[in-house]
């Protein structure tokens, strides 16, 4: 279970809360899997007095990771053309660092430790790697109301519109901005501990104990519990009760003892306990690895994105120009259609391109659109942005922030201006944008990601109302602080609010509009590349 709130800017700090969860003190990666053989055993004694170094080296007799065979894969990484070595050898020093239960999922945030600029490029080798079969791809999909894994997909064909928590005993809509997180492994061939990815609780759920007992060992701690109702889960086993903390409280230390069965239950489903110090024993004879987590029973409604750790969420690996280009042909399935709570929507358009053609002739014309496609289509990659669609000579774009809309639109203003100031005027490119954000479905459209829904409705229609070198937007990107200082940084005239009809859409609707200043855009677009660089 996976969590954000004060871990927000830090992600070593949840990656400390994991390794509290896991309990785990000495687990490191320090051998070859050539040294030992699967048929290798252990009795359960030797097991039991060396439990740390046992589930270091081997679950039922596997080795945790092939070294040698990482090392190997990495190397032809970085024999690519354009990769980035210093990433790939910060990659491999995480690795090797780290323990199983942080490689079941690794998070490209945590990769990155206080550096989250690096993640775009961290994220760039990972799935690079997946093509070269170092590491494994993973959607997971999270539960709204208590973070736990409940599923995941391993191609985006595999997705569909619902899911259905085994803890919380709840279905819910599957979102790929907050609900679906980008992960990755190793790959099997390099490491397989066959076990189910787990994540820590989100703080909010105030977690009492977190321990994990390896395969024959018993694990125990002493915690005090208020009254209250509380309950204890697996994530990695699936077992789950009920705790009651009721009546007077007690001095006396209690003692429960909870025995792992072989399959997703605890031997005891439901207990009571009084008010004080309680010792919980938890045993496991059955399972690679088992665990217990204890909270509280009130579950939130819905976990918020601040609740939540700094992860690569689907909707960022979408616009995340490496995933276009090694895996551009996955699309979600024609009979699915997954809600996106929140997408920011770009429109834009050459005013006066009838002209263009009528004045220049079919041939001049349709190069200098496509100048301004390829103009578009860069500055939109390069601020985070996902070219969906070209209409004629309009461009459609989606965003995961306003911010990132707002900068792309200037960045391509900015090198437009730079292409007319060589050209007879006759040969100008001038284009009108429009910017909306809401909700939204993602749907497969002639075999490519498109979305559907009101708000793109609304943002083709707010682009009609801007003139040349003019960029308009609902009401909804006015009142992001982020977009206006954004907006104001590009030098802009004026800002003009005004309410209109918008065809096809009902009731009059507040939107504004804005002349992007293009003698500030290029000194605009320099700056802000270097803030979010």
């Amino acid at each position: 279970m996976t969590a954000r709130s004060i871990c927000l800017n830090k992600p070593s700090l949840y990656a400390a809360n994991l390794l509290r969860f896991t309990n785990i003190r000495d687990i490191r990666t320090s051998a070859n899997s050539s040294a030992f053989s699967g048929k290798n055993k252990l009795d359960k004694q030797i097991t039991q007095n060396n439990t740390y170094k046992f589930l270091a080296l081997t679950l039922k007799g596997k080795w945790i990771m092939n070294i040698e065979l990482l090392k190997e894969k990495l190397e032809q990484l970085k024999k690519r053309p354009n990769c980035s070595k210093g990433t790939i050898d910060q990659i491999e020093n995480w690795l090797t660092g780290s323990h199983i239960l942080q490689r079941l999922r690794i998070n490209p945030y945590y990769v990155a430790g206080n550096i989250v600029k690096n993640v775009k490029k961290i994220t760039s080798e990972f799935l690079h790697g997946v093509k070269a079969g170092a590491f494994d791809l993973h959607w997971d999909i999270h539960c709204p109301h208590c973070n736990m894994i409940t599923e995941e997909f391993k191609d985006l064909a595999d997705t569909s519109e619902m899911s259905f928590c085994p803890m919380c005993e709840r279905e819910f809509k599957i979102d790929l901005l907050d609900r679906v997180e980008v992960t990755f492994s190793l790959n099997k061939e390099i490491e397989d501990p066959q076990l189910r990815p787990v994540c820590a609780p989100p703080p909010v759920l105030q977690s009492k104990l977190q321990l994990v007992t390896p395969l024959y060992c018993t694990e125990s701690e002493i915690v005090s519990l208020e009254k209250g109702r509380y309950r204890y889960c697996c994530p990695l086993t699936l077992a789950k009760g009920i705790l009651k903390v009721e009546g007077e409280e007690t001095e006396e230390i209690q003692e429960i003892k909870l025995l792992q069965l072989a399959g997703p239950d605890f031997d005891k489903k439901e207990l009571a306990v009084r008010p004080g110090k309680l010792k919980i024993e938890l045993t496991n004879s059955e399972h690679n690895l088992s665990g217990l987590i204890l909270h509280s029973d009130e579950l939130p409604d819905e976990l918020t994105v601040e609740q939540l750790p700094l992860r690569l969420s689907g909707m960022q690996l979408l616009h995340h120009p490496d995933y276009k280009r090694l895996f551009g042909d996955q699309v979600i399935s024609e009979r699915e259609r997954v809600k996106i709570r929140a997408i920011t929507i770009m429109f834009t358009d050459i005013t006066g391109s009838t002209r263009m053609y009528e004045t220049l002739g079919d041939t001049k014309a349709y190069n200098i659109v496509r100048d301004h496609f390829e103009i578009f289509f860069e500055s939109i990659e390069k601020f985070g942005g996902k070219v969906i669609k070209t209409i004629g000579d309009a461009v459609m774009a989606s965003f995961i922030s306003n911010e990132q809309a707002i900068m792309a639109a200037a960045g391509a203003v900015a090198c437009l201006r730079e292409y007319n100031s060589t050209r007879q005027p006759q040969e100008w490119i001038q284009v009108r944008i429009g910017i909306h954000r809401g909700t939204a479905l993602l749907v497969n459209l002639n075999n490519s990601i498109d979305y559907f829904g009101s708000t793109v409705n609304k943002a083709a229609r707010i682009q009609n109302l801007s003139k040349s070198d003019e960029v308009s937007f609902s009401e909804d990107v006015y009142s992001d602080a982020a977009f206006l200082t954004a907006l104001k940084a590009a030098g802009v005239s004026e800002i003009q609010k005004r309410v209109e009809d918008l065809k096809g859409i009902q009731g009059a609707q507040v939107a504004f509009t804005a002349r992007i200043n293009t003698e500030s855009v290029i000194p605009l677009s320099a700056t802000l590349v270097a803030e979010k660089s």
